[in-house]
């Protein structure tokens, strides 16, 4: 408020600090998930999809190689040959591979004739309409990004090279891939999937399937 100097800055705070901004969204309260499914009285934080940059920027944030820096020119992410056929006029240079370009999502080239798939996927917005809120859908083309996508696939084995370098044995390694990917340490039966999972494959099939 006026004693604040109203400060955007200062309210931003007052929101994430206060105790409905902190609530998980799970269901461990199971009389109020009983009495409430809805959550009309928000005794939980409800869930949501994050927006599409934000997809990006998170995977980048848990392989631990998310490009901070502000401001400057903007990236081109990688972008097959197929889609770019046919692309005569605008311009798209993809960004080699490396710290130029795991930049945040905001600094990703916008080009309404060829807008970047990831992003349009996840319910980007159409660039040559006004748009007062985004979409918020559910189609098998994201899932199938998150299991086929090169980017996605990189950032999980950048996520289990983090974990094996941070973390000795297995079940460690397990704890730790579910902290940083999810904020919360894995269940007891989530811990015996995981293992069995490492064992018959891989730690980074593991954290392809966190991510």
């Amino acid at each position: 408020g006026a004693g604040s100097g109203w400060s955007v800055k200062h309210i931003n705070k007052l929101m994430m600090m206060s105790e409905a901004y902190q609530m998980a969204s799970s269901f461990e309260n199971a009389a109020n998930a009983t009495a409430d499914v809805e959550n009309r009285y928000v005794w939980r934080f409800r869930p949501q999809r994050l927006e599409a940059e934000i997809v990006r920027d998170a995977m980048l944030t848990a392989g631990g190689n998310i490009n901070l820096a502000m401001g400057g020119e903007p990236i081109f992410p990688f972008m097959s040959k197929e889609a770019l056929t046919g692309q005569f006029r605008g311009k798209w240079e993809n960004t080699p591979e490396g710290p130029a370009a795991w930049r945040r999502g905001v600094y990703v080239y916008s080009r309404r004739s060829l807008p970047y798939p990831m992003f349009d996927t996840f319910d980007h917005p159409d660039m040559n309409v006004t748009a007062g809120a985004r979409n918020v859908s559910t189609v098998p083309t994201q899932a199938l990004t998150l299991l086929n996508n090169p980017f996605v696939l990189s950032q999980a084995q950048k996520l289990a090279d983090r974990v094996s370098r941070d973390a000795g044995d297995p079940y460690a390694q397990i704890d730790l891939a579910y902290r940083i990917a999810l904020g919360r340490p894995p269940a007891e039966k989530e811990v015996r999937v995981a293992a069995d999972l490492i064992a018959r494959q891989s730690l980074a099939a593991l954290t392809h399937v966190l991510l």
